[in-house]
C-alpha cells in the first residue's frame, strides 16, 4: 500500500511527480461557469499570498488550495484537511445555517463531490466531514419532495381476497385455496395506485440508513441531535411506504425526469446505500471506516454559511449572487447600498485589504447593472473573512449602518472588514431547530 500523504489547506504537498505529468495541478471535475477550483495547484514561488509582505510560503511546488478531501494521485493517496483539523469545525452547524438561508440542492451539489467508483482511502477523520454533508444534502432533497407530495404510481400487488380484484392467479389460487378447501377465497394479482413505489421505498431505506449513521456520530457531537430529529420527520412522511427493497432494485433503479426532485434524491439515496454496503447491520463506526474519494470546497461552504447568518439578521434585504456587468458579488443590499464579499483567507486579519480584492469590490460598487447611482456616490464595500474565536452571528442585533462604524481599512476609503469565525465543536451546545426556515434567493446563472 502506498504511503499516505496528509497535509492541511494551503500547505506544500511533497509530491514526487514531474511537472509535465500534472502541468498546473489537479482541477476539480464538473466546473461551472465562473468557477475555477483546484484540489492542488503548482505555484511559482509564494502560494496564496495574503499581501506583498507575506513570507510564510516560499519556493515553487504543488500547494493545497481551499479544498479539502481525499484523492488518488496516480497510486498515491492524498488527504487534505482544514487548518486546525477536522475535529474542531462543526460542519453540521455550518450546514444547518446554510439550510436556514434557503440554499438550493443544486448549490449544495457545487460545494462537494463524491466518487464511489475509486478505491477508498484510509482517512477516517474525514468521515466526520462527509457524512453530515451528504445526509444534509439528502434531507434537503427529501423535504422538497415531501412539500410537493410523494410520487404515486400503479404498483403490482398479490393478495388472497374474498372477491375478485384484477385477475385470478391460477397456480397460486390452486395452492393456497383449492388444495386447502378455502372456497371463499381467491388469490388475485392487481394494480394499486399507491405511494409505495420503488423510488419511495429506496428513499425511505436511505433515510433509515442516514438515521443509523447520525446516531453513531451523535455520540460525539450533540448538535447532530437536531439533524436526527429532522430525519425522523422525513421518515414519518413515508409512513405508508415500505422499506423492503432488494439490492438489484437499488442498482437498477431508473430515474424519472417527470417527477421533479426525484432524480437527484434517488442518486444520493443510491450513494448512501452503496456507501453502507446495502446493509444497516454492517454499518461501522465512522472512526473505523475508510473514506471515499471526495472533495469539499471550504470557500463555497463558508460563503453559504455567511449567507445564512446574513439572512438570519436581515432577511430578504440581502441579495445573493446578483448578476452584474463585472461579475457576481456574493451579497449586495439596496437599503442601505452595500457590497459584501466573503474571502476564505484565514490569515486575512494580519494585513490590509489586498489591492486585487479592493479592485474586485470597487468594480461591483460601480456596476450600473447592480446599482443606479450618481457618479459622486461611494458605495461601502465589506470584506468578510474567517478567524479563530467563538462562533457567533456578528450581524445579529446590528443594523447594516452600524456595520460601517467598525474596522475601516486605513488605506482605502469606504472599505471595511468583518470577521465571522467558523463554528467549532468545543463551543457550548446550541439548540439547532430542525424546522428550517426557507427564504427565496436570487438564482445564479453560472
Amino acid at each position: 500500500m502506498p504511503k499516505l500523504i496528509q497535509v492541511q489547506e494551503h500547505e506544500l504537498i511533497p509530491l514526487e511527480i514531474s511537472l509535465p505529468v500534472w502541468q498546473e495541478g489537479m482541477r476539480l471535475p464538473a466546473q461551472s461557469e465562473g468557477l475555477d477550483r483546484w484540489f492542488f495547484r503548482w505555484q511559482w514561488g509564494a502560494a496564496f499570498p495574503v499581501n506583498s509582505s507575506d513570507e510564510e510560503y516560499s519556493g515553487e511546488g504543488y500547494y493545497a488550495s481551499y479544498v479539502i478531501g481525499a484523492q488518488w494521485i496516480d497510486s498515491t493517496p492524498l488527504v487534505i484537511t482544514p487548518k486546525g483539523g477536522c475535529d474542531k469545525i462543526d460542519y453540521l452547524k455550518m450546514l444547518a445555517t446554510c439550510l436556514n438561508s434557503g440554499i438550493e440542492s443544486k448549490e449544495l451539489s457545487k460545494i462537494y463531490g463524491v466518487d464511489l467508483e475509486q478505491p477508498r482511502i484510509e482517512a477516517p477523520e474525514l468521515n466526520s466531514v462527509l457524512s453530515p454533508l451528504i445526509i444534509v444534502h439528502f434531507i434537503s432533497l427529501v423535504r422538497k419532495i415531501i412539500k410537493r407530495g410523494l410520487k404515486k404510481s400503479y404498483v403490482s400487488r398479490e393478495s388472497n381476497l374474498k372477491k375478485v380484484r384484477g385477475r385470478i392467479a391460477i397456480s397460486q389460487n390452486e395452492y393456497y385455496n383449492v388444495m386447502r378447501k378455502r372456497c371463499e377465497r381467491l388469490y388475485c394479482k392487481y394494480q394499486e395506485y399507491s405511494a409505495d413505489t420503488p423510488e419511495n421505498r429506496l428513499i425511505k431505506k436511505a433515510l433509515l440508513f442516514s438515521r443509523q449513521i447520525i446516531a453513531q456520530i451523535a455520540q460525539e457531537n450533540k448538535s447532530l441531535h437536531a439533524l436526527h430529529h429532522a430525519i425522523n420527520q422525513c421518515i414519518s412522511a413515508f409512513c405508508d411506504v415500505s422499506d423492503q427493497i432488494e439490492v438489484w432494485e437499488i442498482k437498477s433503479m431508473k430515474r424519472h425526469k417527470l417527477f421533479r426532485g426525484y432524480e437527484e434524491a434517488v442518486q444520493i439515496a443510491q450513494m448512501i446505500l452503496r456507501w453502507c454496503d446495502y446493509s444497516i447491520t454492517s454499518i461501522r463506526p465512522a472512526a473505523e471506516s475508510p473514506c471515499p474519494v471526495f472533495w469539499l470546497d471550504m470557500s463555497l461552504l463558508y460563503e453559504h454559511y455567511v449567507l445564512g447568518l446574513l439572512r438570519e439578521a436581515y432577511g430578504e434585504k440581502i441579495k445573493y449572487q446578483a448578476k452584474g456587468y463585472t461579475g457576481y458579488p456574493d451579497f449586495i443590499c439596496y437599503d442601505p447600498k452595500l457590497v459584501m464579499d466573503t474571502k476564505y483567507i484565514p490569515r486575512f486579519q494580519q494585513g490590509g485589504i489586498d489591492i486585487a480584492i479592493a479592485r474586485q469590490l470597487a468594480g461591483y460598487a460601480r456596476d450600473r447593472k447592480l446599482f443606479r447611482l450618481p457618479a459622486s456616490e461611494v458605495i461601502p464595500c465589506i470584506v468578510i473573512y474567517p478567524k479563530e474565536g467563538e462562533a457567533q452571528n456578528p450581524f445579529k442585533d446590528k443594523s447594516l449602518e452600524e456595520l460601517l462604524a467598525e474596522d475601516e481599512d486605513g488605506h482605502l476609503l469606504g472599505f471595511y472588514r468583518i470577521a465571522v469565525p467558523l463554528p467549532t465543536l468545543n463551543e457550548p451546545e446550541t439548540n439547532l431547530s430542525p424546522s428550517f426556515t426557507y427564504f427565496s434567493q436570487d438564482k445564479r446563472d453560472s
